[in-house]
């Protein structure tokens, strides 16, 4: 039995494990020889990308900006910690816009081969954004998500955890009138 307490960060860290091996796929299918006609598995792939994004990424952006962020600079104390928190989030919020930016230039060729049309993805501009979206992964498990975990650690937020925890799991918990 695991006496550890969870960490309210642990929901985000978590999300960041299926968006790696996701961007990990669109960096391999932009080095990849693309024919014509699209080869099932790569219209499969292309499909998993484009509802991953839509469905998990985007949603993901929005909750640790409205939640995570804000609840994290409430809580800095104020002074150094503060201003770092700060500057984090600045960065990893412009980040966010930025990677947002990088895949509306690859969208349109991603759903052509989700639909099985052949397309020339553009290769540096699929591995520059799967890699720009690694290394943010990267720097927020690192550096935001640590610094987010001691500033929360005195603080009686489980219900961030359980918040994100229920909206993901919306289709599993019952419902009572």
């Amino acid at each position: 039995m695991n006496t550890t307490p969870a960490n309210p960060t642990d929901d985000f860290s978590q999300c960041h494990v299926s968006i790696i091996e996701n961007f990990k796929q669109l960096r391999e299918l932009g080095m990849s020889e693309i024919t014509d006609p699209v080869q099932p598995e790569t219209q499969a792939i292309a499909q998993k990308l484009l509802d991953f994004y839509h469905e998990v990424v985007l949603n993901h952006h929005h909750e640790e900006e409205q939640e995570l962020f804000n609840i994290v600079m409430d809580c800095a104390s104020p002074g150094s910690e503060l201003v770092q928190t700060s500057q984090m989030v600045k960065r990893l919020t412009e980040e966010h816009r930025h990677l947002e930016k990088e895949w509306k230039k690859i969208e349109g060729d991603i759903k052509k081969l989700a639909k099985g049309q052949f397309a020339r993805l553009d290769k540096e501009a699929s591995v520059g954004m799967a890699e720009h979206y690694l290394l943010h992964a990267k720097y927020e498990e690192s550096f935001f998500l640590p610094l987010s975990a001691e500033i929360l650690k005195n603080t009686d937020l489980e219900s961030l955890g359980l918040s994100l925890h229920t909206r993901h799991n919306l289709h599993k918990t019952p419902c009572y009138i």
